[in-house]
C-alpha cells in the first residue's frame, strides 16, 4: 500500500513558503515606492530647469505660432472622457485586489495618474475607502 503523506509537514511547508513570498513582495513594495518618490523628484528637478533656463516665463511662441487646439462645443465632452462613473467604478475594482497607490492603479486602469489621484483622495473623504499603509485600500 503506498504511502499516505504528512499533510501537516505539507502544510507547513506550504506557510513557509507563502512567508518567503510575503517577505520578497515586502522588499519589492519598497522598491517600488522608491522608484515611484525617485521618478517625481527627476520630474520636479527638470522641470525646475526648464523654468530657470526659460527665466521662468513662458516659450517665446506667440499666440499666432502656438498651435490651435479644437474646441467642443459647451456641455459636449471630449472624445478621451469616460462615461460619469466609470472611472470610480474602475477604482473599486481594482482595489479589490488589494491596497494600491495612485500610479499602480494609473497603470492597471489605464487612467491618469492625476486623475486616479484626485479621485482617491475624494473617495477618502467621503469614507468610501481608507488610507493603508503604502496607499489606499477598501473599509
Amino acid at each position: 500500500m503506498p504511502e499516505v503523506p504528512d499533510v501537516n509537514a505539507i502544510a507547513q511547508q506550504v506557510r513557509a513558503r507563502i512567508k518567503q513570498i510575503e517577505e520578497q513582495l515586502k522588499q519589492h513594495e519598497t522598491l517600488a515606492h522608491e522608484l515611484e518618490r525617485l521618478r517625481d523628484a527627476l520630474t520636479r528637478l527638470e522641470g525646475a530647469a526648464r523654468s530657470r533656463v526659460r527665466g521662468g516665463r513662458p516659450s517665446a511662441a506667440t499666440p499666432a505660432e502656438r498651435p490651435k487646439r479644437a474646441r467642443t462645443p459647451k456641455g459636449a465632452s471630449s472624445q478621451g472622457r469616460a462615461p460619469r462613473g466609470q472611472n470610480k467604478a474602475k477604482v473599486l475594482e481594482t482595489l479589490k485586489a488589494g491596497p494600491m497607490t495612485a500610479s499602480e492603479i494609473a497603470k492597471v486602469t489605464d487612467i491618469g495618474t492625476g486623475t486616479v489621484s484626485s479621485l482617491l483622495t475624494k473617495m477618502a473623504k467621503s469614507g468610501e475607502l481608507v488610507k493603508a499603509e503604502r496607499g489606499y485600500k477598501l473599509p
